[in-house]
């Protein structure tokens, strides 16, 4: 049985609400934990609802240790309360709201079914709600693992042993029925064996023994039964431990720094920074034939434009994910509303540069020092706007050693990011001898603007195709709704010296176009994209990526898994270049590969979990999979057909290995 549960008789607008899925089970069944173990698959559950911003991720209990065989399973017997906190909008109007969850689970025994379940619960909107207060008590007295900050150590002895150092005052390892180690992930160790443990002085030390050292993570539970007053009591604790190859010290930290610069660097070769550069070269070439200072100037204005936007996106980045949301780079273009403003910016640049209307002389061309440093300011943040959905080689083991660092340090690493993609930029203002190859300011600089403009009408074409998939065909005609608006509203600033009914029409539009782009926040959540097999242009036939999938594609044969999304133009060059191509089409079908796409254009917490695995928090990633390996092939960020071929037609790592 299943059923929805909340200590809340109604839901507060705008605050939080926590709710929980009971599971109750026949006598010998149980289900599963998030990593189940040696066999079966965690419970899923995914909410929806009028006015729903977010769900945490599932709090989940401490689990059993399940035998069965030379396997061991962790999961639940009997029944487990599975909990999360709703984040709501304003909900100023609604009388009511129906909660619908989608659930998964598995439910085994001697076999194993697989259950599938909808339930709804209506709640009624209220400014105070009532609490039931035998329900309180459940959801706050859940037997949920303690965090071990502040009295736990771990040191990484070699690539796969680890050591635990717990301050334990008082400990008696006799007292302790059984002490293992439980993952958060699989197939990272051997869950039969126990690690090894020793107390010295008021600390106990345990060994644990890894068997794959290809992690970014290796978060777990430090779990263990006690005998306290002649009962065996389960308990846990949280124990964070990042991979080998990622600590803190000086060396991994100068090479952090240095990949990130040179990452940065690469960055302004990538497809993305295309429709900017032209913005930037304008500006460039009105101050060929200016004083060095004031070059010298735009290139300081820009790189503190880079720098600082690389940081705040970070800033945000880091807070997001440290309140559980399962994000990775290039969050913001996952978001439709992100996406239309962002098409509305590049068509006023457009316009701007095709001169419908003036703003000083288009973004980024200096017409008096402040003017020009506004535009250096401005060009810089657009660059990365556009830019930091992209990776570049290098960018990407930076980010991820970035994002498990304290934030100080991440933040470096982000800056440098920022100053590795400005340096070009920076270094050509202070080489007046580049400079002067560059052709003197004149009338023909008018023609090169407006053919820069479409430049910024073919990025916003781009991002509406992304909007088309993200949001449908209705989220397209909002945006075009709200740029028609806006379109307006210049036209009446530029034409008149808005007074009357002029002023009204203009604060009308500008309403107007500001309701339609929140219709795209209501309307993106219930849209979501199909997950269906597509084809590709060079007719190569792809799955949706699911773990399970590619557990069942590994035993079967070779796999190759790309990590892409619509929004990265990157992705979208190698697709076409090497991917959806006649050689690799008849290469995988002559070599008998599965291909999986795992599709991030929309946010996808799992898929930003399986980056994570490998160091990653944005895409493109691409990976070949032998048969029966575990351990895969990462290829280059920029991919040709060729590296497809030698990665396929190499051994695996561990054929290697026993040769």
């Amino acid at each position: 049985k299943a059923r929805i549960i909340t200590p809340a008789s109604g839901i507060v607008s705008g605050e939080a609400l926590d709710v929980g899925v009971e599971l109750e089970l026949p006598e010998g069944w149980h289900t599963y934990w998030r990593n189940p173990g040696d066999s079966g698959e965690p419970v899923s559950l995914t909410w929806s609802g009028q006015g729903l911003k977010s769900s945490s991720k599932i709090r989940w209990p401490i689990p059993d240790r399940i035998p069965y065989g030379p396997l061991v399973n962790l999961g639940y017997k009997e029944s487990v309360l599975l909990t999360q906190r709703l984040a709501f909008e304003n909900l100023v109007g609604v009388d009511a709201i129906e909660l619908t969850v989608s659930g998964r689970w598995l439910v085994c025994e001697a076999v194993c079914i697989p259950e599938t379940k909808v339930m709804t619960l209506t709640l009624p909107v209220v400014e105070q709600a009532a609490v039931n207060p035998e329900l309180k008590v459940r959801f706050d007295q859940l037997p949920l693992p303690q965090r071990a900050a502040g009295i736990s150590e771990t040191r990484w002895l070699s690539q796969t042993d680890l050591e635990i150092r717990l301050n334990f005052p008082g400990i008696d390892l006799s007292r302790l029925d059984g002490l293992y180690f439980l993952p958060f992930e699989e197939g990272v160790l051997d869950l039969t064996v126990a690690p090894t443990a020793v107390v010295e002085a008021d600390q106990i030390v345990l060994g644990v023994g890894f068997e794959d050292a290809s992690r970014a993570r290796y978060d777990g539970l430090l779990w263990f039964q006690e005998w306290v007053n002649g009962e065996r009591v389960t308990a846990a604790f949280m124990i964070e431990v990042p991979s080998p190859n990622d600590n803190s010290g000086g060396l991994a930290f100068l090479q952090a720094i240095l990949m990130a610069l040179l990452g940065g660097m690469i960055l302004n070769l990538m497809p993305c920074v295309f429709p900017v550069l032209s913005i930037k070269v304008l500006g460039l070439m009105a101050e060929a034939g200016g004083s060095q200072q004031a070059q010298r100037q735009q290139g300081w204005w820009y790189t503190c434009g880079v720098i600082a936007s690389f940081v705040l996106i970070a800033l945000v980045l880091m807070v997001l994910r440290a309140v559980g949301e399962q994000i990775g780079w290039g969050f913001q273009l996952q978001s439709p509303v992100v996406v239309a403003l962002l098409a509305i910016l590049f068509l006023l640049l457009g316009l701007n540069l095709s001169g419908f209307y003036t703003i000083g002389s288009g973004i980024s061309v200096n017409v008096g020092p402040e003017k020009g440093r506004l535009g250096a300011l401005s060009s810089g943040v657009l660059a990365v706007v556009i830019a930091a959905p992209c990776t570049a080689p290098f960018m990407g083991a930076a980010l991820g050693y970035a994002l498990v660092q304290p934030p100080l340090i991440g933040l470096t690493v982000f800056a440098s990011l920022g100053l590795g993609m400005a340096l070009p930029m920076l270094l050509l203002s202070y080489s007046p001898g580049l400079l002067a190859v560059l052709p003197r300011p004149g009338a023909w600089m008018n023609r090169f603007k407006e053919g820069a403009a479409f430049l910024m009408y073919a990025t916003m074409i781009w991002l509406l195709w992304i909007l088309i998939q993200q949001a449908g065909e209705f989220g397209f005609v909002l945006t075009a709704l709200s740029a028609l608006l806006v379109v307006f509203a210049v036209w009446l600033w530029q034409a008149f010296k808005p007074t009357g009914l002029q002023r009204v029409l203009l604060l009308l539009s500008v309403l107007g176009a500001g309701w339609a782009i929140s219709q795209i926040a209501v309307l993106a959540p219930t849209m979501p994209r199909p997950e269906q097999a597509r084809a590709g242009d060079g007719g190569i036939q792809s799955e949706p990526y699911t773990e399970a999938l590619l557990r069942a594609a590994k035993a079967e044969g070779p796999v190759f898994v790309n990590f892409t999304a619509d929004w990265c133009i990157t992705c979208k060059v190698n697709e076409v270049v090497a991917i959806d191509t006649e050689g690799t089409t008849e290469l995988f079908e002559a070599l008998g590969v599965r291909y999986l796409k795992a599709d991030w254009t929309l946010e996808d917490p799992k898929i930003t979990a399986a980056l994570a695995r490998f160091g990653r928090v944005g895409v493109p990633l691409y990976l070949v999979y032998h048969r029966g390996s575990e351990t895969p092939l990462i290829l280059p960020q920029i991919l040709t057909g060729e590296m497809i071929r030698q990665a396929l037609q190499t051994r695996a790592p561990a054929e290697i290995n026993d040769a």
